[in-house]
C-alpha cells in the first residue's frame, strides 16, 4: 500500500508572521477561521477558503472553497490546483509555498537549480526581465566569447553568438566552438543577457507608471539610493546592484545628485525618451522591437538579520524594475512592434506616480507660491487617463474581465508633497519606522501609513474624484502616498532649463513605498500597536455595502465611505477630531 504524501508549507503573512507546517493527512483545510486543520489569521483570508485533498493518483490538489480573493498561481486565478511539484500560490494577502518533501529531498543536491526553478513561475522555471518569456532552466543559452563567433540572428550581425551547449567547464560554464569558457546566459527568446544572481533568485517585478515629466525618473534615483542607505542600517536587509551593466544609468543619475562633486551648480536628469539606451532592439518574429532595459537589485538578508537562518531562502530575491518614457502609457502608444508596457502584466507591485501640479485644481489649493512648477505656462494633465491606458493593457493581455479587480496591490504616490503637503492635517515624520527591541531590528509603521493613505484619499476625493474611483475600481488594496524625490523645488536658469543644486536635495519618503511594497511580503516587519502612534477611539457604526464601509460619524451629514482594505486600522476623521477603528473586512 502506497505510503501518504507529506507536504511542506510555508505561509507569509502581510504582518510578517511566518507559519510553517508538515501537511501529512487529508482532507486539510485552510481558512481564517480557528476550526481549519492550518489557520492563516489574516482578514484578506476567507474564513474557509481552500482544501487540500488527495487526488486518485496520490498527488494532492489544492482546491478554492469559493473564496471572496480566490487562489491565484502565476498570476493566475484557479479553481484546483496539483501539487506535483513545488507550487507558490497566493490567498488573498498571504503567500504559501508548498512543497512535496519528495521532490525537497531531491533538489537539495542541485541547490542553484532549485533556486532557478522557484524563481520563474512552476511550469517554465524562468522569467526573462526583458521579454518576459517563460522557460526551462535547460533552455538557457550561452554567450560565446571568442572574438571570432560574432553575429547573432536576433541581436545583430555585431553581437556575440548565442548557443546551446554541449561541453562543460568543471566549473559549470559553457564551452563555445573554439573552446573558450562561456559563464554568461541568455533568454532563449530575446538572446538578451540575464545576469547569474537573477537565474538562481525569485524575482518580484515591480512597475513605475505616470505622465510626462511626473518625476518618475527622480523618484527612482531618489528611492535606489535611499534603499542602499536604509535597508541594511535599519531592516538588516542587504540591497545591491544585480549587475552594473544593466544598472549602469541609474548608478549615473545616483552619482549626479547624490554624489557630485559640484554641490552648487544646478543638475538635471535627461528625459526617459521613447528609444535610445534605455531600450534594447531585438528582432523577434521577424520584427524590430524596443524592449525596455530593466533595472535589477539584489535583496538578501544581512548576517546581523535577527532571523537569517530562518529567512535566508525566503527573503533572497532580484527585483526587476521598469521605467518607461510617459508617452508610452498614452492611448494609442501599445503596438506590436512597441511592447514596452507589458512587464505589467508580470508586475507584483504598480507604483502609479500621481503629480499634483500638473492638476489646475491643486494649483487653486496652493496660491501664493512662486514656484515655476504652478505657473500658468507649465503643463497640466490628465493624469487618470494614463492610468485609465495602463488598466486596458493590463485587462486586455491578462483576459482579466471588465468589472473584474486584480488581486495586487496599487501604491498611488503623490509627488513633489515639498510643495503640497500643507494640505495635510497630518504631521509627518522623516521616518515612519521605529526600532522595535523586541524584534531586534526597525519596524514599519504601518497603521500610521494606512491613516495618511485614508487622509490622502481624501483629499484626492475632494479635489480630482476620478482618479481615486479609476484606481479602486482596478485594485482593492489601494495605498495613496506623499513623496518628494529632492525635497526641494528646482530652478530655472536663464535659458529656461531647470535644474537643481544637489546641496539642495533633501528627499521626503523616498524610500517609504518601497518598503511598504516589502512589508506586503513580509520582508519587513510591521510595528507593534503598543509602540505605534494611539489615540482614544470614539465608537462609531457602521454598514459594510460592496466595498465600502459607511460609517456614521457624530456630527456629519453623510457618512463616511471608507474602503474595505482600511478594516482593523485607526483613522482619523478628516472633517471631525474623531479617531476610529473598524473591524477587518470579512466575507
Amino acid at each position: 500500500m502506497p505510503s501518504v504524501p507529506k507536504y511542506l508549507l510555508h505561509a507569509c503573512l502581510p504582518d510578517g508572521q511566518e507559519i510553517s507546517a508538515e501537511i501529512s493527512h487529508f482532507p486539510c483545510t485552510i481558512g481564517r477561521k480557528p476550526e481549519n486543520d492550518l489557520v492563516l489569521n489574516d482578514s484578506s483570508v476567507s474564513s474557509h477558503h481552500a482544501l487540500l485533498m488527495l487526488g486518485p493518483d496520490g498527488v494532492a490538489v489544492l482546491e478554492d472553497r469559493l473564496s471572496t480573493n480566490g487562489i491565484y498561481c502565476e498570476k493566475q486565478k484557479v479553481s484546483t490546483l496539483p501539487l506535483d511539484r513545488r507550487r507558490k500560490v497566493v490567498m488573498g494577502k498571504v503567500t504559501l509555498e508548498i512543497t512535496p518533501v519528495d521532490d525537497d529531498q531531491e533538489e537539495d543536491s542541485h541547490p542553484s537549480a532549485t533556486v532557478s526553478r522557484q524563481s520563474g513561475a512552476g511550469l517554465g522555471g524562468i522569467i526573462c526581465p526583458h521579454c518576459w518569456h517563460n522557460f526551462r532552466l535547460d533552455e538557457f543559452l550561452f554567450i560565446s566569447r571568442h572574438q571570432s563567433l560574432i553575429g547573432d540572428p536576433v541581436l545583430g550581425s555585431d553581437a556575440q553568438q548565442r548557443f546551446l551547449p554541449s561541453r562543460f567547464t568543471a566549473e559549470g560554464n559553457a564551452i563555445d566552438a573554439m573552446g573558450m569558457s562561456c559563464p554568461d546566459m541568455a533568454c532563449p527568446r530575446c538572446h538578451l543577457r540575464i545576469p547569474q544572481a537573477a537565474s538562481e533568485m525569485p524575482p518580484l517585478f515591480l512597475s513605475i507608471v505616470g505622465a510626462t515629466a511626473s518625476g518618475k525618473s527622480y523618484f527612482l534615483t531618489s528611492m535606489s539610493w535611499g534603499l542602499r542607505n536604509t535597508l541594511n542600517r535599519d531592516f538588516a536587509i542587504s540591497f545591491a546592484d544585480t549587475d552594473a551593466v544593466n544598472n549602469q544609468i541609474i548608478d549615473d543619475f545616483e552619482e549626479s545628485l547624490f554624489l557630485n562633486s559640484d554641490q552648487e551648480s544646478p543638475v538635471a536628469l535627461r528625459k526617459t525618451e521613447l528609444q535610445g539606451e534605455l531600450y534594447n532592439q531585438v528582432l523577434l518574429d521577424n520584427m524590430l522591437v524596443n524592449l525596455p532595459k530593466p533595472f535589477m537589485f539584489t535583496i538578501t538578508p544581512a548576517e546581523h538579520h535577527p532571523r537569517y537562518r530562518e529567512v535566508k531562502s525566503s527573503m533572497s530575491r532580484t527585483l526587476v524594475l521598469y521605467d518607461n518614457a510617459g508617452e508610452h502609457f498614452e492611448p494609442g502608444m501599445d503596438s506590436v512592434d512597441n511592447p514596452t508596457t507589458q512587464h505589467l502584466l508580470h508586475s507584483d507591485t504598480i507604483f502609479f506616480i500621481y503629480d499634483p501640479t500638473k492638476d489646475v485644481r491643486f494649483r487653486k489649493l496652493i496660491s501664493g507660491s512662486d514656484d515655476f512648477q504652478l505657473s500658468t505656462k507649465s503643463r497640466v494633465q490628465r493624469q487618470e487617463i494614463i492610468l485609465t491606458e495602463m488598466i486596458s493593457r493590463i485587462k486586455k493581455y491578462s483576459g482579466l474581465r471588465s468589472g473584474g479587480k486584480i488581486a495586487r496591490n496599487l501604491i498611488v504616490i503623490l509627488s513633489k508633497c515639498d510643495i503640497w503637503k500643507q494640505l495635510l492635517d497630518i504631521e509627518l515624520p522623516a521616518e515612519p519606522w521605529k526600532w522595535d527591541p523586541a524584534a531586534s531590528t526597525c519596524c514599519l509603521d504601518v497603521e500610521f501609513l494606512r491613516n495618511v493613505s485614508f487622509a490622502i484619499r481624501t483629499l484626492l476625493t475632494q479635489v480630482c474624484p476620478e482618479l481615486v474611483t479609476t484606481a479602486e475600481t482596478f485594485s482593492g488594496d489601494v495605498l495613496y502616498l506623499p513623496n518628494s524625490a529632492l525635497g526641494h523645488s528646482p530652478e530655472l536658469d536663464e535659458s529656461g532649463m531647470s535644474g537643481i543644486r544637489p546641496a539642495d536635495i533633501r528627499p521626503f519618503w523616498s524610500t517609504v513605498p518601497m518598503l511598504y511594497f516589502f512589508y506586503e511580503h513580509g520582508f519587513i516587519p510591521a510595528l507593534s500597536k503598543e509602540l505605534a502612534r494611539q489615540h482614544e477611539d470614539t465608537p462609531v457604526e457602521y454598514r459594510k455595502s460592496g466595498d465600502l464601509f459607511f460609517v456614521t460619524i457624530p456630527g456629519l451629514d453623510q457618512p463616511l465611505r471608507v474602503p474595505l482594505a482600511y478594516g482593523g486600522s485607526q483613522l482619523h476623521c478628516p472633517d471631525t477630531d474623531i479617531w476610529f477603528t473598524l473591524p477587518p473586512a470579512k466575507d
